[in-house]
């Protein structure tokens, strides 16, 4: 971290204060136990006593000066005495700034809600039911994230409207991230949702009353929307219209299930390891192969395809690391915890290696790290972080979905390695990744983790393989939304709304 240092106010000022006259060469300033001698050499004790009383005003040409540089050495070294001190104050509230802030996120909200509501419109009878069911989410105060988990969110419902729906799944799990992290999302959702039942004229019946009334609340409740980062907003907007859009349409189903039923006995964390990885392994062959795969073993060279791949793993690993925050802070067996500890140390600053590759393919860092993630690799970290905190086991079983399955060989992997070695300066830089990974032995993590796990409840067992399974999916549609969004591409273009980027379609 940089040193504080008193130029990094906006409009600083010295706190009111009483200054009287000491001895010779002292100045006291505050009265009684709150007052203070400031000492000084080869300046009158007057002239100081001045500039005091000209910096308890914001607009005090000397605070101009101190910006400007031009202030003399004796006074910015006054500043300095009397910020240590502690006696001076930021004046300005940013009240100005989060308005406009607030403003841009309002407007963010009504284009995303326009968007999903020419979509929706479209085909209403459809929507309705998903709209109903999404706006309940919204409202949902109740989400029980404080409560131990019992059976996975969505097992053991053959009907109703999570049923198979991947969709509405996957906002699940954004919305239990959100309401532990970014609370303020739930605003701009319930904005994003209120505009498309004004622009369809439709509104579920419980809802009218309180959609109607969002959208004169909305700048007040908005500056605290403001206080997220624009690109986060605006990838979470994103990202839930798509999933919106997704729910009613097959694309939006379940491709995987499992029946977890017969697993009614305690067993041990390897135990739990070796089913997880059958099972994973067996879906894998169900699933067969996907767009993703047969577009780049179809690549001959560095295309917006394997760019885009970069790109989205760039976003993964910016993020990976907050995955094990609510681990970090679990009081575990000693062993277990140092093993969290290790991991991650050994992830953090990965995403130096996938921003050099994108920067190696002639991409501009500063687009890459302004760009938004597609809504599924927004989903992936989110959905990781919420089995973290609800339930270990989850997040040990799951790892493996995205460290790599033991001693299993991806061709497609291979593929595109083969073509990254072959582009200029970027093969080093993605082998020294991988290499750093296999030297780390990531793929036997889940064993190493749930090795230190010597009993698993029968629930805890259903609730981990069935969210590996969930996983496995987020991971495969993950790539796959990579392949729809850049595949089609002849020269790169970045995710988002604006700037020249273009958002994700269905």
């Amino acid at each position: 971290m940089e040193r504080w240092d008193i130029d990094r106010y906006r409009r600083p000022a010295l706190v009111p204060c009483e200054v009287a006259l000491g001895g010779d060469d002292v100045l006291t300033i505050g009265v009684g136990d709150d007052a203070v001698d400031l000492s000084f050499e080869g300046v009158a004790r007057d002239e100081v006593a001045d500039v005091v009383a000209q910096l308890m005003l914001p607009s005090s040409d000397i605070w101009t000066k101190l910006n400007r540089g031009a202030c003399p050495a004796w006074v910015r070294a006054l500043m300095v005495q009397l910020d240590a001190l502690s006696l001076i104050e930021e004046t300005d509230s940013g009240i100005d700034s989060v308005t406009s802030g607030a403003e841009r996120a309002i407007a963010m909200c009504a284009e995303v809600g326009q968007r999903l509501a020419a979509v929706v419109e479209r085909r209403l009878a459809m929507y309705k039911d998903t709209l109903a069911v999404v706006h309940e989410m919204l409202a949902d105060d109740d989400d029980g994230r404080d409560a131990p988990p019992g059976a996975f969110p969505f097992s053991g419902k053959p009907a109703g409207p999570f049923a198979d729906n991947f969709a509405l799944q996957a906002l699940h799990f954004q919305l239990a991230y959100a309401r532990r992290n970014a609370p303020e999302l739930l605003i701009a959702w319930q904005r994003v949702l209120g505009e498309v039942f004004r622009h369809v004229c439709w509104f579920p019946a419980h809802a009218t009353a309180r959609a109607r009334g969002q959208k004169d609340a909305a700048l007040e409740n908005f500056r605290s929307v403001a206080s997220l980062d624009p690109v986060d907003l605006e990838m979470y907007l994103l990202s839930f219209a798509h999933f919106v859009e997704l729910a009613p349409l097959r694309v939006g189903r379940r491709m995987t299930s499992v029946d977890t039923a017969r697993f009614g006995d305690a067993c041990s964390g390897l135990t739990l390891a070796a089913r997880a990885e059958r099972l994973l392994i067996k879906a894998l062959d169900q699933l067969g192969s996907n767009a993703y795969a047969s577009a780049a073993l179809a690549s001959k060279e560095i295309t917006p395809l394997v760019k885009g791949l970069y790109i989205e793993q760039y976003h993964v690993t910016d993020r990976f690391v907050e995955i094990l925050g609510p681990l970090l802070s679990r009081r575990v067996q000693r062993n277990l915890r140092a093993r969290l500890f290790q991991y991650f140390q050994e992830e953090f600053g990965h995403e130096a290696f996938e921003l050099a590759t994108c920067v190696a393919f002639g991409m501009s860092e500063t687009d890459v790290r302004a760009s938004v993630p597609l809504p599924l690799t927004a989903l992936y970290i989110d959905a990781y972080t919420v089995l973290a905190h609800r339930m270990p086991t989850a997040f040990f079983a799951s790892i493996m979905v995205t460290e790599g399955l033991r001693d299993q060989h991806s061709p497609v992997h291979a593929h595109i390695a083969a073509l990254v070695e072959s582009a200029l300066h970027a093969g080093d830089i993605a082998a020294k990744h991988g290499e750093t990974n296999d030297e780390l032995n990531h793929p036997s993590l889940s064993r190493l983790f749930l090795a230190d796990v010597p009993h698993v409840t029968a629930a805890e067992q259903r609730y981990s393989l069935e969210a590996a399974l969930f996983m496995l999916e987020v991971n495969m549609r993950q790539l796959e939304s990579v392949a729809y969004f850049y595949g089609c591409q002849t020269q790169l273009e970045f995710h988002g709304l604006h700037e020249g980027r273009r958002a994700l379609e269905v």
